[in-house]
């Protein structure tokens, strides 16, 4: 996974070559798909946000770093959509994210067993340690650290829990997206990665 990783980032780094790099300066946020998204947010905590979903049947606790990249809006966007259908069970949330094809098709084979195989979630998730790690002209890495210990996987027509639990809820893992500029200056993710290895509690 690693070495898959870092080959993709750097053609997604490298690509529009012949350009030098300069200094980053964000020149505007990305769409603030978290706010359609979630039902409520509010501060809970110095740079903490909680955003209820489905009515408070999932909580995310956004732990945002004292200086705030507007990139990092592009991961955090995109977590709370993913989560808004796998509480709802409908992936008309992920369309107002900005994907590009293959990771439009990540994301719909992510929730696919939650639309369609009665599953949804409850709980509490916590996203931390956000951060922008690599930025070029027309490419960037925005990495966040998941911890969905708290969160269950339960059917939807009961509401118990399934058995076996998801084994990736166990412990904090990375989430990271690969993310493209295009022509017209907005950021969109090219890819979505994850690693077992690299967050702590």
């Amino acid at each position: 996974m690693r070495r898959r990783t870092t080959a993709v980032l750097l053609v997604l780094l490298v690509a529009g070559c012949g350009q030098a790099a300069r200094p980053y300066t964000p020149r505007s946020a990305p769409s603030a798909t978290a706010t359609a998204t979630a039902e409520s947010a509010r501060p809970s905590a110095p740079g903490v946000e909680t955003v209820e979903v489905g009515g408070g049947k999932l909580r995310v606790d956004i732990d945002w770093p004292a200086e705030r990249d507007p990139l990092m809006r592009v991961i955090t966007d995109w977590y709370l959509a993913s989560r808004k259908v796998m509480v709802s069970g409908s992936d008309r949330y992920l369309n107002g994210l900005d994907l590009e094809l293959d990771a439009a098709r990540q994301a719909y084979d992510g929730v696919r067993r939650y639309t369609e195989e009665d599953r949804r979630v409850k709980g509490v998730a916590r996203l931390y340690d956000l951060r922008v790690t690599k930025v070029l002209e027309k490419g960037a890495q925005i990495d966040t650290c998941v911890d969905e210990s708290k969160v269950r996987v339960v059917t939807a027509r009961t509401g118990e829990a399934v058995s076996p639990q998801p084994s990736i809820m166990r412990a904090p893992y990375l989430q990271r997206a690969l993310a493209h500029r295009g022509d017209d200056g907005v950021w969109r993710i090219r890819e979505l990665l994850y690693d077992k290895e690299g967050c702590a509690r």
